[in-house]
C-alpha cells in the first residue's frame, strides 16, 4: 500500500479512485440529480449495497421538488441519508417520454434505456440470466412510497417470491424496464432501463399475473402478453 507522511510526520493513505456516475435519485419529496462515485469496473447496484454508510455523497447535486418539479436549490456537495432514498438509477437509463428540467443538467445526456447495471443477458426464449445465477424474469408491481412501479426482477429458478425477498440483505431491489407512476394522479413520471428500489420503502410488491378484479389503470397494461 502506497502511503505518504506529510512534514509533522502524520501519515496518509491514498483513497480508492473512482468513476463518477450521473445518477437520478427520487425521495420522497425530491428528485436529486447529480454525480455518485463507484469504483471502476463496479456496477452500481453492487457498490449501493455494499456501502454501510448511513449517507450516499452526491457532488453537483441539482435538488428539484418533486410535485411540480421546481429546482430548489444547488449544491456542490449534498449528503443524502440512504433511508430516504425511494429510487435511484443511472441518468442514462431513463427515457425522454416528457421534459423534465433535469435534462438540462445534463446537457451531453443520451436517453438509451441501459440495462448493462444489471449485468443481464436473453437467450432466444427471451429468458433473463445475469453474469453469476440464472434467472428468470418475472413481470411486478411494486408500491413504494407515493409511487407505483411496473417492471421485471429476477427470481433464481424453482425459487418461491417470498424466499427471494425475505432473505435478501440487499439495501435496493433491482428493476428492468420499470414504468414509474405517481399513485395519486396515475401520471406516469419516469420509465427507466434499470432502477433500483430501496427495499425500506417498498410496501407491498406482486408478481403483476396475480392481480385480478382490479379496474384499468396503466401500469397493468405496462407490459403486454406481445412485450412478455
Amino acid at each position: 500500500m502506497e502511503v505518504r507522511v506529510d512534514e509533522r510526520g502524520k501519515y496518509f493513505t491514498p483513497r480508492v479512485a473512482k468513476d463518477a456516475i450521473d445518477a437520478f435519485v427520487r425521495t420522497r419529496d425530491q428528485v436529486i440529480v447529480g454525480s455518485i462515485y463507484v469504483r471502476p469496473g463496479n456496477r452500481l447496484t453492487d457498490e449501493l449495497n455494499a456501502d454501510t454508510a448511513p449517507f450516499l455523497p452526491i457532488t453537483g447535486a441539482q435538488v428539484f421538488r418533486a410535485t411540480d418539479e421546481t429546482l430548489l436549490y444547488r449544491s456542490d456537495l449534498l449528503m443524502v441519508a440512504y433511508t430516504s432514498i425511494v429510487l435511484i438509477t443511472d441518468l442514462e437509463a431513463l427515457a425522454e417520454i416528457r421534459p423534465t428540467p433535469w435534462q438540462a443538467a445534463a446537457p451531453d445526456h443520451e436517453n438509451s434505456l441501459i440495462t448493462s447495471d444489471i449485468g443481464l443477458r436473453v437467450d432466444e426464449k427471451g429468458k433473463f440470466f445475469s453474469r453469476r445465477v440464472a434467472k428468470d424474469a418475472l413481470p411486478v408491481l411494486a408500491s413504494a412510497d407515493r409511487l407505483t412501479v411496473a417492471g421485471f426482477m429476477y427470481v433464481r429458478p424453482d425459487r418461491r417470491l417470498r424466499d427471494e425477498l425475505n432473505e435478501t440483505e440487499s439495501r435496493f431491489l433491482p428493476l428492468t424496464d420499470a414504468r414509474i407512476y405517481n399513485t395519486a394522479t396515475e401520471e406516469q413520471l419516469y420509465h427507466a432501463g434499470f432502477v433500483l428500489a430501496a427495499y425500506a420503502h417498498i410496501d407491498s410488491l406482486s408478481p403483476t399475473e396475480a392481480i385480478a378484479d382490479s379496474r384499468p389503470v396503466p401500469w397493468l397494461s405496462a407490459h403486454t402478453e406481445e412485450e412478455l
